[in-house]
């Protein structure tokens, strides 16, 4: 295969990729849009006390807006992105995520140590995609805790978003989907998350670094740039 010819494959591989995405996003949107609204009335039509089955109506729920999460960042990996930056109070968004993951995960210890305010030039709901995706799969992994720290990364105005886990190491096949995205099926769900990150992290002029916990386990960290003002 020649040079051009490959060329025109990779681009149509490329548009294929991202039409299947598309479709999957419409398709599957209206399936979980329709889960929303039958949750929506069987909790409210559900007798006082039915606490079991109000407990699995929110789990449902959950699980459906994860799996929005992961197609909306699937979607946003694959197809042209543009942000809207503004300036993001990041411990405010770090505590809405760790508050929401407590509840999901009742059985870890989960720290959230993020200075109020700390400020960062973002896109606030990618950002916070991102640090879902992140968190989910460092609770899946984890032992017994997981640790969600921010702090300023240097004297620049730069902020390092700091997730680490109690877990094993990420081995060579999650760890691909940084450079590779979608070369792979298994690990899918951690590897969007740090493919995405990546992406949309590096889009806003920071970086991902990844590897093992000095203290044991396994640390992501998001170094967030500093805004226009500190430029």
């Amino acid at each position: 295969m020649g040079k051009n010819e490959g060329d025109v494959q990779g681009v149509y591989s490329a548009r294929l990729v991202e039409m299947v995405v598309r479709t999957l996003r419409h398709e599957i949107g209206d399936l979980l849009q329709s889960v929303y609204s039958s949750v929506a009335i069987l909790q409210e039509r559900l007798p006082r006390g039915q606490t079991l089955e109000r407990t699995i109506l929110t789990d449902l729920r959950g699980r459906a807006e994860m799996c929005k999460n992961e197609l909306d960042a699937a979607h946003d990996l694959v197809c042209p992105l543009s942000l809207n930056l503004d300036w993001v109070d990041l411990g405010e968004l770090a505590a809405g995520i760790a508050a929401t993951f407590s509840l999901r995960f009742p059985g870890l210890q989960i720290v959230c140590e993020v200075a109020r305010p700390l400020q960062v030039w973002a896109d606030a709901t990618r950002l916070g995609q991102a640090g879902t995706l992140l968190m989910l799969s460092m609770c899946q992994a984890a032992r017994s805790k997981v640790e969600v720290r921010g702090d300023p990364a240097d004297s620049d105005g730069a902020v390092e978003w700091l997730f680490r886990s109690d877990g094993p190491a990420a081995n060579a096949e999650q760890l691909s989907w940084l450079d590779s995205p979608f070369s792979t099926t298994r690990h899918a769900r951690f590897g969007l998350g740090l493919a995405f990150a990546r992406r949309i992290v590096e889009l806003q002029g920071g970086r991902v670094t990844v590897g093992e916990d000095p203290q044991g386990g396994f640390q992501i960290a998001l170094v967030l740039p500093p805004g226009p003002s500190n430029a």
